[in-house]
């Protein structure tokens, strides 16, 4: 009697393994939303456009972009946390949100590590260390003698507290050991356009916003901040050759769905993502961007979180980064 039993459960629970495969088989029978938790026009949204239509090739299905901005990518987030987790709505994550916030805020309406499904990475957006002409350093090193010997901190601007730019810029303190000011704008355009006019010296910038003005003479690069060199800018060194050992910071872009999605459709997600990022023109439409491809999966993106939560949670709690 208890064998009949046993042999009927494990029979209902392949039946209902089969069943959940049917209806996971016609995903996806919609469009598919990207949401994108910052304003339209900038380097997330032009990244996620590139991202959709090679999805749309890839699920045979529309993908479409929303962009839902506020509350330094809060808003979006939440807005994708909260969805159905049918593979219908999906995140256009990025390092702030899910990395940064939950240090800054002192409550957020969601959890980075539980609220979301892992998809896979995206790129990097990498920073570049960039001063105004008129600052006589020509190197890392030469800044760095130029911040120490200076009568009074030098200032250097972002887009605001707790913004990819500032943490660079903070990091870059805590390694070195020096003082700068730090002038907070409400994004990056103002904080650019102020370093242009020679009104801050010193900034880090995205790579994607720094590079018309860097060919036209009018910003200096000393460093990028990534590992390595990136294409855009093949004769900038990194901070690490610069000489600073073990410095590496980069604003990262992944794909995830709201927790609860069935794994079926992460996977066929997960699959058509890391064809759309290892296809061979994807570096040039990236590189466009100012951005590098960074091919990783879910559980590689997962663990990714994890590692970056601890470490930037660190540097906001040196620097006594509150948000604004």
């Amino acid at each position: 009697m208890n064998k009949l039993i046993l042999r009927g459960k494990f029979l209902l629970f392949c039946l209902s393994w089969a069943v959940a495969g049917l209806a996971h088989a016609d995903y996806p029978e919609r469009p598919i939303r990207i949401v994108v938790p910052f304003a339209a026009g900038g380097p997330a949204d032009g990244l996620a456009r590139l991202v959709s239509h090679s999805l749309a090739e890839k699920m045979g299905t529309p993908v479409v972009v929303e962009n839902r901005a506020g509350a330094g990518g809060n808003i979006g987030t939440d807005t994708v946390a909260k969805a159905p987790a049918d593979g219908y709505t999906l995140l256009l994550g990025y390092i702030g949100p899910l990395a940064v916030n939950p240090h800054l805020f002192s409550s957020l309406p969601f959890n980075p590590e539980l609220d979301f499904a892992p998809i896979g990475m995206i790129a990097d957006n990498p920073l570049v260390l960039v001063v105004h002409p008129r600052v006589a350093a020509k190197s890392v090193k030469e800044l760095v003698t130029q911040l120490r010997t200076s009568t009074e901190p030098m200032a250097y601007a972002s887009g605001g507290s707790g913004s990819a730019n500032h943490l660079a810029a903070e990091l870059f303190k805590s390694a070195e050991q020096i003082e700068m000011t730090h002038i907070g704008y409400k994004g990056v355009a103002p904080a650019t356009n102020d370093l242009l006019g020679g009104h801050v010296p010193i900034m880090f910038n995205g790579v994607s916003v720094a590079l018309p003005h860097i060919k036209a003479g009018k910003l200096r690069a000393l460093a990028v901040t990534t590992k390595a060199r990136i294409p855009a800018l093949p004769d900038v060194p990194t901070m690490q050759e610069a000489g600073l050992t073990g410095y590496e910071m980069s604003a990262w872009f992944a794909l995830l769905a709201p927790a609860g999605t069935p794994a079926p459709i992460v996977h066929r997600l997960e699959k058509a993502l890391l064809e759309t990022v290892n296809s061979p023109d994807a570096e040039a439409k990236l590189a466009a961007l100012g951005m590098v491809p960074r091919p990783a999966g879910a559980e590689t993106l997962r663990n990714h979180m994890k590692e970056e939560i601890q470490v930037w949670g660190k540097v906001v709690r040196q620097a006594g980064i509150k948000a604004e």
